[in-house]
């Protein structure tokens, strides 16, 4: 954590959780952490996203937040998560897609709880059928491998997050600067399904009512030229983005509690000690930056304050 006087960037994915129409947004605790920043921030930037966008409105945020290179859907956050440069990169990921006529449904990643034995199983049968095709594959997590190859460049593919809010086409996948890399994609996702079916691991988990793992997600394609390395600035809050699902509307009111008391504390205590501090709220629909009030803008915040419910409203 950068020292009080440091500058501090701190961001909180799923601020506002998603919805189904229609069903009413729970009201937030008493926050007043939070309600002291607002009164010493002004809006210092809006992204906004439609259904059609590939990213969260965090994901982009947080891009942005780091330097990070590429339009949403193709922002290289393989390549800068494992440090690789010059080589093209992508996230594979194993996953369940339950599949209709003309769409792909995404089950929660959180409800495979795939271990590392099967997910490193799983792995050992894909690699010589991806390699074939000149991807080197290796382990980085139970839920995540690291894909390196030329097939992957230029690709533009949709986050798992967003993906998870909407049925989407099978085209709309992994999208490819030519016909040709396309389709060479779309048959290596029917081969490692093919595989997949079988798989002793797959077997296992079906005779023990779990879903199988039935394709991979490819995600956060791209190439990095230079080295970057993490803004040291830049800080997630997760506590929000772990809840399950199906967490209730009291499970959110401690979780924005303790982010109350713990990290938007932190980010008050910069403000007091003279430093630089920011905060991104992220939901579903918008990611909203405020930053310290400047000027003509710290006279004109005494008579515009905004509320945090009303702040909550709009993500």
């Amino acid at each position: 954590m950068p020292s009080s006087t440091e500058p501090l960037h701190l961001l909180i994915p799923d601020a506002a959780r998603w919805l189904p129409p229609g069903a009413p947004r729970p009201a937030l605790p008493r926050l007043p952490q939070l309600q002291a920043l607002l009164r010493r921030l002004r809006p210092a930037g809006t992204i906004a996203v439609d259904e059609d966008s590939p990213a969260m409105p965090f994901e982009i945020a947080l891009a942005h937040a780091n330097g990070l290179p590429g339009e949403p859907g193709r922002v290289p956050w393989a390549a800068f998560e494992s440090g690789t440069v010059g080589t093209p990169c992508a996230w594979f990921k194993p996953c369940h897609w339950q599949l209709g006529l003309d769409h792909v449904n995404l089950l929660d990643p959180a409800a495979l709880a795939l271990t590392e034995d099967e997910s490193r199983a799983l792995l050992a049968a894909v690699q010589p059928l991806l390699a074939e095709d000149g991807l080197a594959l290796r382990y980085a997590a139970p839920d995540a491998w690291l894909a390196q190859g030329e097939p992957l460049r230029g690709l533009a593919t949709w986050s798992m997050q967003r993906a998870l809010q909407r049925p989407i086409t099978r085209d709309l996948l992994a999208l490819a600067p030519t016909e040709a890399q396309s389709a060479h994609l779309r048959r290596l996702q029917s081969e490692v399904q093919m595989l997949l079916y079988s798989h002793p691991v797959n077997e296992a988990r079906e005779r023990e009512r779990r879903w199988p793992v039935n394709a991979l997600w490819i995600t956060g394609a791209g190439t990095l030229d230079a080295p970057l390395p993490p803004a040291r600035h830049v800080l997630v809050e997760p506590r929000l983005a772990r809840l399950s699902p199906d967490a209730g509307p009291d499970d959110h009111a401690h979780a924005w509690q303790a982010i109350d008391a713990d990290s938007l504390a932190r980010l008050h205590a910069v403000l007091e000690a003279g430093g630089d501090a920011r905060l991104t709220l992220c939901g579903p629909r918008r990611a909203q930056t405020l930053a310290p009030a400047r000027g003509a803008q710290r006279f004109l915040s005494l008579f515009g304050r905004m509320s945090a419910s009303a702040l909550h409203d709009q993500l």
